[in-house]
């Protein structure tokens, strides 16, 4: 059921109808608690097309920043092999983590840009992110990311 909500929001949204019309729409056939969470999470099309420029930056930073710590973890194990497998594994979760920002934000999804906020905020706390070059990658992921977010999702994107 959760499944063809979703559709069926993406297909309206697609269409170009805004977030009150589809709530009018989607109301007269289901329960608006059925359907308001997922309506929630998406971006009208007529913000996607005025953002998308700056979306795209916002993708690509991330994808720099997330290869090059994919590089940098590659050449560790290759330089050293792995003496500890969990440890390996475990320094693989934020790359990974990011892969998945990626994909939610390529999709215009709330979540990918509210957890991504939050997570490049957290990751000032780490000491490699308190550098010249932690600092470059990071202060734009948080500007971009929150900008995005605003304008996206105007009062956290309620309709």
């Amino acid at each position: 059921m959760a499944h063809e909500v979703e559709k069926r929001i993406k297909t309206l949204i697609e269409q170009g109808k805004s977030k009150e019309e589809i709530k009018n729409i989607l109301s007269a056939e289901m329960e608006t608690e059925a359907f308001d969470r997922f309506l929630r999470n998406y971006a009208e099309l007529s913000r996607k097309e005025s953002y998308f420029g700056w979306n795209l930056l916002l993708l690509l930073i991330l994808a720099a920043v997330t290869f090059r710590r994919i590089g940098i973890m590659f050449e560790a194990v290759s330089r050293s092999g792995i003496d500890n497998l969990i440890i390996a594994a475990w320094s693989f979760l934020v790359p990974a983590l990011n892969l998945y920002l990626l994909w939610l934000i390529h999709r215009f999804h709330r979540l990918g840009y509210m957890f991504l906020l939050l997570l490049s905020v957290l990751s000032l706390l780490r000491p490699e992110n308190r550098t010249l070059i932690g600092l470059l990658q990071t202060l734009p992921l948080i500007v971009l990311s929150g900008f995005l977010y605003v304008k996206l999702f105007p009062e956290g994107g309620k309709v």
